[in-house]
């Protein structure tokens, strides 16, 4: 028998252009089982269209107001923080990070961006995660969206490295380290639209370091940090929710059939059992990911450099 949470963690998305998919990832929060949700802890981090830096739009106001709109219908009782200007995929999170662990000094929050469907599970799973997880404090993140090139259908769940942060789980002890750990990274967004951002001076803060990576995101940024800091990040391998950003900034509908998101299913199953948490598992996934990206760093981390000269 799954057992049954209240979750206090605050619940935070961030929404920008995909009405259609803000839809889903609504729909499906709105329906969770499993867990008793409180709708005035759900937030709404929205993006605004046109940059304050270079007065460009990047999006329709119609698309944006839309998607307000989809969140007002399915959380009437849920916050929304509009900003008035296009404030890019990094600083919005990072406002809906400092929303939980500064503005309410949540100890954990539970974020969302607009393109991670959630099943009907998949609160209820992160709060499991949370429960399995909290003897650990080297755990900064948890999430259950899954091994979406095999959809594992449980019951038996079990644990894998988590790579992409979507409908992630996050600690703020784990984040006050990393922000202090990613001051280089954000003092090279300012002053600039984060599509325009400084790759090739994002690059060479990576340079000195062991581990690499070949994206110059404010998600590959947290990976590294992570990596430095001896920080996990964890996922199951049972897949509760499924990525559906096949056309976004990320992704084109090419880019998301060739990596198999097209295939990716959430479990159908009711009842889960999660595997023990250990030390070793834990390790198993920082060794998984460090040899990742130190084999990365060392065989195509330069090239990257290359592509990327600095310039005046």
């Amino acid at each position: 028998m799954n057992p049954a949470y209240r979750v206090r963690a605050p619940i935070v998305l961030f929404s920008f252009n995909r009405p259609r998919y803000l839809e889903k990832v609504c729909a499906g929060l709105a329906a969770q089982r499993g867990v008793e949700i409180d709708p005035r802890r759900v937030w709404l981090l929205q993006d605004g269209a046109v940059s304050p830096i270079t007065g460009h739009r990047f999006a329709r106001d119609e698309d944006i107001e839309a998607s307000i709109a989809v969140f007002r219908r399915h959380f009437p009782q849920g916050r929304v923080m509009a900003s008035p200007d296009n404030l890019g995929v990094a600083r919005n999170i990072l406002r809906g990070e400092r929303l939980v662990f500064e503005g309410l000094e949540q100890d954990l929050g539970y974020f969302f961006e607009d393109d991670l469907e959630p099943g009907p599970w998949y609160v209820w799973a992160l709060e499991r995660l949370r429960e399995l997880t909290e003897p650990f404090p080297r755990v900064a993140y948890f999430s259950a969206y899954g091994d979406h090139r095999r959809n594992y259908p449980g019951p038996l769940v079990k644990y894998i490295p988590l790579e992409h942060h979507w409908g992630f789980a996050l600690r703020r002890h784990a984040w006050m380290r990393m922000m202090e750990w990613l001051k280089p990274f954000y003092a090279l967004l300012e002053g600039r639209d984060y599509r325009d951002r400084d790759h090739a001076r994002i690059y060479r803060l990576y340079e000195p370091l062991v581990v690499g990576s070949e994206a110059s995101s404010q998600d590959a940024a947290k990976s590294l940090a992570c990596m430095e800091l001896n920080l996990t990040r964890v996922m199951t391998n049972v897949s509760f929710g499924r990525y559906i950003g096949e056309e976004g900034h990320s992704f084109s509908p090419d880019s998301f059939r060739a990596m198999g998101f097209d295939r990716h299913t959430i479990a159908a199953g009711e009842h889960f059992e999660f595997a023990p948490m250990t030390l070793s598992s834990l390790l198993w996934v920082d060794g998984f990911h460090r040899r990742h990206y130190e084999r990365l760093k060392r065989e195509r981390f330069q090239p990257v450099l290359d592509a990327h000269p600095l310039r005046d």
